[in-house]
């Protein structure tokens, strides 16, 4: 019997579907992987996301806030930034500089060698951007009824572990991270490559990829300059790359006929409403700027919200500007530009999309 779903569209609903109150940890674990058992088959995960085992949940956590941590003090973000600058200039000399695939590679390369230590002479530009499409259509395929063969899982594993020998199942780590930021990433650098003021903001980023800069504002007024830090948070609202959340509603058997069996928080729907400001559907970065009533920050839910936020929430948006900027400074129209396509595609529909190189 195919599952009743209940879609929840508003701010208020989504908040309470991600963090019922009230509700033990366990439950909420058992809630999330429910639906989440297609990726066990597509990826091979066996992490949190997988599991309602509230120790599995609880070592993935605190692996994950290790890694976090290593790479956010000094040393660890310059050596990251650095990572992220390597790879950019790497994959600027693939054969096929096919948008997506470049920005898919680029980043998954900053995952393996800036998080997970992966040497970047490891990574050859043909391996990287068939684990990044593997990935990308094994991901798309668990959510339709098309047959998975173990084939392609064998060889996305043969190449990461190659990779990253020292760790039991790498995707558990690699997914979370490269899924979501590639595509905001993508986005956010083609908003910047059509507008100077964003643009400038993430040159300004470029040269000094600190705290105060990621959320500093240049100039007041109508001729402000939005943060970086507000880029970022546009992207996430008008362009989620997790649009839907999806949660398993677990009842006693004999009230199954009687409640859905599914509870979808859908977050792009939430996030272009009207408390977001009148003009939701546009691309506005200063409706962030302190000045203005618009919500902040923390109540975007494209990381999830309550006890299963996004560990990496807080450390993704400045990581992911870090790749954005240095992209940014090679689409200079001087040696690379960005080639458009029809339109801004989100985990698909990149079609068109290209950087050229300036003859």
């Amino acid at each position: 019997m195919a599952p009743r779903t209940r879609i929840h569209t508003s701010v208020l609903a989504v908040r309470t579907l991600l963090n019922p109150p009230d509700i033990p940890i366990s439950a909420l674990l058992r809630a999330r992987s429910i639906p989440n058992q297609r990726l066990v088959k597509a990826l091979g995960i066996s992490s949190t996301f997988v599991s309602d085992d509230p120790g599995v949940h609880d070592n993935f956590t605190r692996e994950a806030k290790v890694l976090i941590t290593a790479v956010s003090a000094k040393d660890g973000w310059s050596r990251l930034v650095d990572v992220a600058e390597t790879c950019v200039n790497r994959f600027l000399q693939a054969e096929s500089l096919e948008y997506a695939t470049f920005v898919q590679s680029v980043t998954l390369s900053i995952v393996l060698a800036g998080l997970l230590g992966t040497d970047i002479e490891n990574l050859d530009p043909a391996d990287v951007a068939f684990v990044t499409k593997a990935i990308n259509d094994r991901w798309a395929q668990s959510k339709s009824s098309t047959a998975l063969t173990t084939e392609v899982l064998d060889r996305i594993n043969h190449h990461i572990i190659r990779w990253v020998p020292d760790r039991t199942n790498p995707l558990n780590l690699i997914i979370p991270a490269y899924e979501t930021m590639w595509r905001v990433a993508a986005i956010a650098v083609v908003y910047s490559n059509r507008n100077c003021q964003l643009r400038n903001a993430f040159m300004s980023y470029n040269e000094n990829p600190t705290d105060d800069q990621f959320r500093a504002i240049a100039n007041e007024g109508t001729g402000a300059q939005p943060s970086v830090e507000a880029i970022i948070s546009e992207v996430l609202r008008l362009h989620p790359p997790t649009r839907h959340i999806t949660r398993a509603v677990v009842v006693p058997w004999w009230k199954r006929p009687f409640v859905p069996s599914i509870d979808v928080a859908d977050v792009e729907a939430a996030q272009k409403s009207l408390v977001f400001g009148s003009d939701p559907e546009s691309f506005n970065p200063m409706r962030f700027h302190a000045s203005r009533s618009a919500p902040k920050r923390d109540q975007l839910y494209a990381f999830g919200h309550g006890k299963l936020k996004c560990v990496a929430a807080s450390w993704a948006p400045p990581a992911a500007a870090v790749i954005i900027a240095k992209i940014m400074a090679k689409l200079d129209g001087v040696a690379f530009t960005l080639q458009e396509g029809p339109h801004i595609g989100k985990r698909e529909g990149w079609e068109g999309w290209s950087i050229a190189r300036v003859q």
